[in-house]
């Protein structure tokens, strides 16, 4: 049986290399973008991405418009900011740092050396997009040394758990912000094909995406972020996946379920596996995600309650 302790840092761990990466890749493509966009777009633009974090209260309490240099400032290295992408990679340290003797030397060394990269960016003054080409490539060595080197052993669902439910999330909350944003605002055509490519490449879907269909269509863009079953990135894929890892942890069985994380996450995957997106858009997208949204938070923390935190017996 594993010590609650390392459960907990290897879930962490998954959780803050899967949140950089993800903040990593919206505020690439958003800088990338921009470049091919006119200056009167920067606010549009620079908005959205702070909401996508969950930071829109902090980051306005602290600046008074969101722009290329504010934004960057603070969801690249803000220690004001607790889920910066430098503030994730430093818990993430922290967490593997505490449970060395747990995972692999090849793990702890990768995770190390993202950590000092990072940092001499930052006293070196990086732009935005080597910053983030090194936050990017250190998730893909991340998983990849992950896949390598360690056992397929509760540690290791553990670890797949917190990716999954991070990823299902925020991919969940990207196509919320935007497609409210996009659908509700005045947009120009030109421009709104131009966001949604950008939504597409934050979740590395773009070339997926052209691959099946040859125009832009928001209502296809949601199928594919909510509802494919082959996209690594898609709610539905990750739902299965901590599925699959809850179930290894507690030994349940497909059908049934041991505590309230895997009846919740069992329901979310039935409901992706057999809803169709003119469903989901009859009865209202931002609902439909929002509960997503909410479910995700919700798992994360009864997988908190169940595992990790005891009872003190008196």
């Amino acid at each position: 049986m594993m010590l609650s302790r390392i459960a907990d840092s290897l879930f962490w761990i998954g959780r803050y290399m899967e949140r950089a990466d993800n903040t990593a890749r919206i505020l690439d493509v958003n800088y990338h973008m921009l470049l091919e966009q006119p200056a009167d777009t920067y606010q549009l633009r620079w908005h959205p991405l702070i909401t996508v974090t969950g930071e829109r209260t902090r980051f306005y309490q602290r600046h008074d418009e969101a722009n290329a240099h504010a934004a960057f400032d603070f969801l690249g290295y803000s220690e004001d900011n607790p889920n910066s992408i430098a503030q994730c990679i430093i818990h993430a340290r922290e967490n593997a740092r505490t449970i060395r003797d747990r995972i692999s030397r090849e793990l702890w060394e990768d995770i190390n050396g993202l950590y000092h990269k990072i940092n001499k960016l930052r006293d070196e003054g990086g732009d935005l997009s080597r910053f983030c080409d090194a936050v990017k490539r250190g998730g893909h060595r991340f998983h990849g040394v992950c896949d390598a080197t360690l056992s397929r052993d509760e540690g290791w669902h553990f670890l797949q758990a917190g990716c999954a439910v991070e990823r299902a999330e925020m991919t969940a909350r990207i196509l919320d912000v935007h497609y409210h944003q996009l659908l509700e605002g005045p947009q120009i055509l030109s421009e709104a094909r131009h966001a949604w490519m950008a939504v597409l490449k934050s979740v590395a879907a773009y070339e997926l995406y052209k691959r099946q269909y040859t125009q832009i269509e928001p209502p296809k863009v949601a199928e594919l972020l909510l509802l494919d079953a082959r996209h690594p990135r898609s709610v539905r894929f990750n739902l299965g996946v901590l599925q699959n890892s809850l179930y290894a942890i507690s030994g349940s069985v497909p059908g049934t379920y041991a505590n309230e994380a895997e009846r919740l996450t069992g329901r979310a995957y039935e409901r992706l596996t057999y809803d169709s997106i003119e469903e989901i858009f009859e009865g209202g997208l931002h609902e439909y995600l929002e509960e997503l949204q909410g479910t995700c938070r919700t798992i994360g923390a009864e997988v908190t309650q169940t595992y990790f935190y005891y009872a003190v017996v008196a």
